[in-house]
This record gives C-alpha cells, sequence and structure tokens, in this order.
C-alpha cells in the first residue's frame, strides 16, 4: 500500500514538474501561467489534453509533437522525472505517508514539495538565461518562512515567541552572505553573480548556518567536480549535449551556479547535512 502511495505522490511531482515547465518557459514572455492552452513552439498547434499528460505522453508520443513530428525538448522529461522524485523525497522527509495522513503532515509535505519546485525552476531558469529572478527567489522566501514557522509552531504555539524563533535564520542568512558579498565585490562579479548572492542570502534563512554553508560548499564541490569531468572529456574528444555546455566550453568558460546552488540545498535540507559540524560546535544558531 505504500508503494502504491508513494507512486501516486510521483505522479502528482510529475505534474508539478510539468507546471515549472510551463513557467521556466513563460516567465518574462508575456504569456500567462494559469490560462491559455499549452502549444507547439514549432507549428504554434494548440495542444490536446491527451498531449499534455506528465510523463506518459513523452513516452507514448516518442518525444515527437503529434502534429508536426518536431522534437519536444528532452528537459521537459527530465523536469518532469526529477520533480517527481523531489515530491517522493518531499514525502519522506515530512512523514507523510499512509499511515500519517494528518492535516499537519499534508501541509508540511506541501510546502517542501513547493520549496523543492522552487529550486528546481531556479535552476532550469538559470540554465536557460544565465539570470535568477528576484521574484523566484520571493517565491523560496515565502515558502521557506511558512516551512520554519510551521516547524516552530509544533514546538511552540505561542505566536510572538514563534516570532522571535525566526530572528536566528535572519541572522544566519546575513552571516552567510556576507564573505560571498565581499567576493562579489573583489571580483567585480567575475567569480559570483550577483543572483548567486541573493540566492545564499535566502537559502541561508531556510537552511540555517551550518547547513546553509554546508550547500554553498556542496555546490563549489559539485560545480568543480562538474566542471572537470566535462573538460576531461573534451580533452578525449568524448561527445557530450548538456544544456549548460551550449557554448565550447572552456577552463574560462562561465557556468551559471544556481543549478549547483540547488542541488547544495536539497540534499543538506534533506539530509540534515552539517559538513563542518558547526552546530554541535558552537550550539548558536
Amino acid at each position: 500500500m505504500q508503494y502504491l502511495f508513494l507512486i501516486i505522490i510521483f505522479l502528482f511531482g510529475t505534474a508539478l514538474g510539468s507546471f515549472v515547465t510551463v513557467i521556466a518557459n513563460r516567465f518574462n514572455t508575456g504569456l500567462p501561467f494559469f490560462r491559455g492552452r499549452s502549444f507547439c513552439f514549432s507549428c504554434n498547434t494548440k495542444l490536446q489534453k491527451k498531449d499534455l499528460v506528465p510523463l506518459f505522453s513523452f513516452l507514448f508520443l516518442k518525444g515527437r509533437c503529434r502534429y508536426c513530428k518536431s522534437k519536444i525538448p528532452r528537459e521537459t522529461l527530465i523536469i518532469e522525472i526529477l520533480m517527481g522524485i523531489l515530491s517522493v523525497l518531499s514525502a519522506l522527509k515530512s512523514g507523510f505517508s499512509v499511515f500519517d495522513f494528518s492535516l499537519l503532515s499534508i501541509i508540511n509535505y506541501l510546502l517542501l514539495t513547493f520549496i523543492f519546485a522552487t529550486i528546481l525552476l531556479i535552476a532550469v531558469y538559470d540554465i536557460k538565461h544565465f539570470i535568477i529572478p528576484d521574484s523566484f527567489l520571493f517565491t523560496l522566501f515565502l515558502f521557506s518562512l511558512f516551512y520554519i514557522s510551521l516547524s516552530n509552531f509544533i514546538i511552540q504555539t505561542n505566536i510572538i515567541n514563534n516570532i522571535y524563533s525566526l530572528i536566528p535564520f535572519f541572522i544566519s542568512s546575513i552571516i552567510l552572505t556576507l564573505p560571498f558579498l565581499l567576493i562579489f565585490v573583489i571580483s567585480k562579479g567575475r567569480w559570483l553573480g550577483f543572483g548567486d548572492i541573493k540566492y545564499i542570502l535566502v537559502l541561508g534563512f531556510l537552511l540555517g548556518f551550518s547547513q546553509g554553508l554546508s550547500a554553498v560548499i556542496l555546490a563549489f564541490w559539485i560545480g568543480a567536480a562538474f566542471s572537470l569531468i566535462i573538460l576531461s572529456l573534451k580533452y578525449f574528444r568524448l561527445h557530450i549535449n548538456l544544456p549548460l555546455l551550449r557554448n565550447n566550453f572552456t577552463i574560462k568558460s562561465e557556468i551559471p551556479f544556481g543549478p549547483f546552488l540547488s542541488i547544495g540545498i536539497i540534499i543538506s535540507l534533506y539530509l540534515n547535512a552539517d559538513l563542518f559540524q558547526i552546530h554541535s560546535l558552537f550550539n548558536i544558531f
């Protein structure tokens, strides 16, 4: 029964992933997110409901438009699968299961899923456009605020105390961001973009200082490993086609840091990662 429940959770995530794709494609284009039929970008044909079933439509159509036979971007399938996995992780993290169907666990699951969806959206949009919109970061902050407030409310129901309990998260956010802001100023934006700085500010609020620092360090490690692997493949003349590599990739190439920050956040949040045991050493944040 639990496996069937997780399959349903996964399918819900794929539907949310489909919506993430819509936002990533339509943001700043003037097209609405919540109304208007989806259409093929190649032939402009409005898609029917049977063309819009997450995951299955792509597979049944073999990755091609039903009407003009042009290729559907593979990122659509990838985003839906990733969001499906993140939805399952949210359920496991929040304790939402067929055995715990309480209102509290449902709300906790939904908030965490929306947080993961926003993080995925930021990564996708940064890959596409090398920019992180402020509206995405503000949305992530709001979801984070609700998520943390709910967690604090479980511990203490007093509203005033609940508000005061948020102060360490704001302090952690500022302290975590300051060194990277200094790096941005010194490098004049060559090493880190200002959007990345704002992203670190929000993730610091969501995760706190110790887990937030772990998320950023993980992002640097993953980004460095990614670059080394791609450079090695290029050295051995092995062709690889990835969205991050749309230009000729060299040691001096710029790649968006947002996707790696997103991966770092997901790992740190799900695993409660504290790479340097800062929390236990100082017990401040």
